[in-house]
């Protein structure tokens, strides 16, 4: 009797385990080909007749002496835009490093283009950009992170999708990460995370017809928008994926471009990249519980999004349901051994090893498949790193979700604030990668 309740238990456990990635893999597959097939060839980012509007680039700062003067360097002087068209505004808020006097003589630089706004007290990137929004001379904003560099045709292409037919409609476009250092297997993974799972994901989503989240690290948005929907909110660890959800249910249409691209720093030890999952998880969990209630009362209007919103909430709960199934998986093996069911321990080690050859697989044709959407198959190179991803680093996004969840619902329930910053580790390397990301452009 007790046998055939644990031989089932380890089927079931094992089974629902390793299905859902593997269902979740193929879904996004076939909604990405569609979007590709059907929608996003016709969307081409272009260039346009006439004047460009006029773009203010945001770039919060909170300690980023490593990074920034590489990056205002680049965007005052790399951007094939007008010089008159667009400004640099950063918004320093509450560094104690270096940051404010590297600012200081990047202002004699380039007095006609860059301004600074000093932010005592460290108050998050939402509270910095909201101030920010007072100040900001642009009909559009591009939201530039200090670590991060677009190719150098960005805001033409950025500019093409609110020039267009029915632009008039569009409240934000997002580009495709790429990761600038590439000096660590924890950076080199992330190539394939962002290239492969990142990428395919915004897509499918755009096939379902709506957006989880912005890139927090190169969004340009349209000012109007972001004034209708009350700004940025300050209290959401993860502004982008608040503003996202706020746009799209105020009836502005938010798009994912794969044709623009701009390179970030991603963390380089696993401890950072644990540390980064995390926030990313406090993000979207906040926003589930805080928003979820306004959008189930109007369905039918918010259509579009109710998958994508079904999706992450079941991604919760199968972090969760993993962690318990694994440890439970591995007592049942332990009890198997103690007994000697040696039958049924290498049963268990079989159809776990059947399972997640399968997933690897499918993760590997999503890696192939938008390395040829993205950029003809010039990533191809990092595929013998995804396994890895899939295997191990993949692990760290679910103990982030499970982890974050109880903290960010007591935040929520006290009414907390969880946007202020914490100070970030950047690679070292990034002052150096400007003539890289010249040479890809």
């Amino acid at each position: 009797m007790y046998d055939w309740i644990f031989n089932h238990v380890v089927d079931f456990l094992v089974l629902v385990l390793v299905s859902y990635p593997i269902v979740g893999g193929i879904a996004f597959i076939i909604s990405s080909i569609y979007q590709r097939v059907f929608n996003e060839r016709r969307q081409l980012p272009a260039y346009f007749e006439g004047e460009p509007p006029f773009v203010s680039i945001f770039v919060p700062a909170h300690n980023e002496e490593d990074s920034i003067e590489s990056t205002i360097v680049y965007l005052a002087t790399q951007l094939n835009y007008p010089d008159h068209c667009y400004e640099i505004l950063v918004i320093n808020d509450g560094s104690t490093d270096a940051t404010g006097d590297i600012l200081s003589q990047l202002q004699v630089r380039f007095p006609s283009k860059l301004r600074v706004l000093t932010v005592v007290d460290n108050r998050g990137k939402a509270h910095g950009y909201n101030i920010a929004l007072g100040y900001a001379r642009g009909e559009f904003i591009l939201s530039n992170d200090a670590d991060t560099k677009p190719e150098t045709d960005a805001l033409w292409k950025y500019m093409s999708y609110f020039k267009r037919e029915g632009g008039q409609n569009v409240g934000a476009v997002t580009g495709n990460m790429l990761v600038s250092n590439r000096t660590t297997l924890t950076a080199l993974v992330q190539m394939n995370e962002l290239n492969s799972i990142v990428g395919m994901i915004k897509r499918s989503q755009m096939a379902y017809g709506g957006l989880f989240a912005f890139s927090g690290a190169n969004t340009m948005y349209r000012k109007a928008a972001v004034f209708d929907v009350g700004g940025f909110q300050a209290e959401q660890p993860t502004e982008d994926i608040a503003i996202a959800w706020d746009m799209q249910t105020n009836g502005w249409q938010a798009l994912f471009a794969p044709h623009i691209r701009f390179f970030l720093d991603m963390p380089e030890t696993l401890r950072a990249m644990f540390k980064q999952r995390r926030r990313w998880a406090s993000g979207g969990i906040y926003v589930l519980l805080t928003k979820t209630g306004s959008l189930l009362k109007h369905p039918t209007k918010n259509l579009a999004t109710m998958p994508i919103i079904i999706d992450y909430a079941f991604s919760i709960v199968w972090s969760f349901f993993y962690w318990i199934s694994m440890f439970l998986f591995l007592a049942l093996e332990a009890y198997f051994l103690f007994t000697g069911n040696w039958e049924r321990f290498v049963h268990g080690r079989y159809m776990t090893a059947m399972f997640v050859t399968i997933e690897v697989a499918v993760g590997v044709v999503q890696g192939i498949l938008t390395s040829y959407m993205n950029d003809g198959g010039k990533t191809l190179k990092y595929l013998l790193f995804l396994p890895w991803y899939l295997l191990v680093y993949w692990m760290v996004n679910t103990a982030a979700m499970v982890t974050e969840f109880i903290p960010t619902f007591l935040k929520v329930l006290t009414g907390d604030e969880g946007g202020v910053w914490k100070s970030p580790e950047r690679s070292k390397s990034l002052a150096t990668i400007n003539e890289e990301i010249s040479h890809a452009n």
